[in-house]
């Protein structure tokens, strides 16, 4: 069970017995049974709504089909709000690797950027044109690296991994033949599909890992350089793969 989900469980229910116990305790709202006409309608109607949200909230919770809702615009800003969102897809096991290398590598990225900034401020004044440009190329390059988990985030809320396992285990079960398992044309397609996500989950792990590789080059090259202008800056091979990454990625979307 995601732990969203606990969470609410645990909030929906406590707050139900939170407010039971405000409206019945003598020292609080002191709803009691008997006393009069008005008080005892109140404390049974509270009874009511309070076994109705007892068994829709926990239904809802535990039963209903949540609506896919993928991420889109700022719902995520920061980096321990990735780490967050990718531990809510653990549910989904076949990600496991995938997704505890993109929360490391999420951590990498924050230490390198604070090194970056610290060679940085070594080198250069905030006013300096060499400063703006590299902190843009920066800037861009760490852009594209949580775009890049967003789209995973993204992929695995929309693969079904129920439906996967199901039709894995369908498969495995299928009949053999000369050793071979014989499966429908159907059955093949939608493992196809279901093994596409997976790949690409698996390529955008890849790319932000040669993104990290590319800052830590970039790193390298500056701390070598006792004096750098903004031309310089251009020159330096980290810089040109790291925008040629850029290039290469900035028209595609999916």
């Amino acid at each position: 069970m995601p732990k969203k989900q606990i969470i609410k469980l645990i909030c929906l229910n406590l707050g139900i017995a939170l407010i039971n116990i405000i409206l019945f305790s003598r020292g609080l709202a002191g709803l009691t049974f008997g006393v009069d006409t008005i008080m005892t309608a109140f404390a049974v109607t509270e009874i009511v709504m309070s076994v109705i949200a007892f068994f829709y909230g926990n239904y809802t919770l535990l039963f209903k089909s949540p609506e896919i809702q993928l991420y889109k615009g700022a719902e995520l800003s920061e980096s321990k709000d990735y780490i967050n969102a990718l531990d809510e897809m653990r549910e989904k096991k076949i990600f496991d690797p995938e997704i505890s290398t993109a929360i490391e590598q999420l951590y990498r990225l924050k230490d390198k950027d604070k090194a970056l900034d610290s060679i940085l401020a070594q080198f250069f004044s905030p006013q300096e044109m060499t400063f703006t440009r590299f902190q843009t190329v920066i800037d861009s390059v760490q852009a594209l690296f949580y775009n890049n988990v967003k789209k995973m985030l993204n992929r695995m809320i929309i693969f079904d991994y129920k439906d996967y396992t199901k039709l894995l285990e369908k498969i495995n079960n299928s009949q053999t033949i000369d050793g071979v398992k014989v499966t429908s044309r159907s059955s093949g397609a939608q493992l196809k599909i279901y093994n596409e996500h997976i790949e690409y989950v698996r390529s955008l792990v890849d790319m932000n890992e040669s993104i990290l590789v590319k800052l830590d080059s970039l790193l390298l090259e500056i701390s070598k350089l006792d004096d750098l202008d903004a031309s310089g800056l251009e020159e330096l091979a980290a810089i040109q793969e790291i925008n040629e990454l850029i290039a290469q990625t900035k028209l595609y979307k999916n």
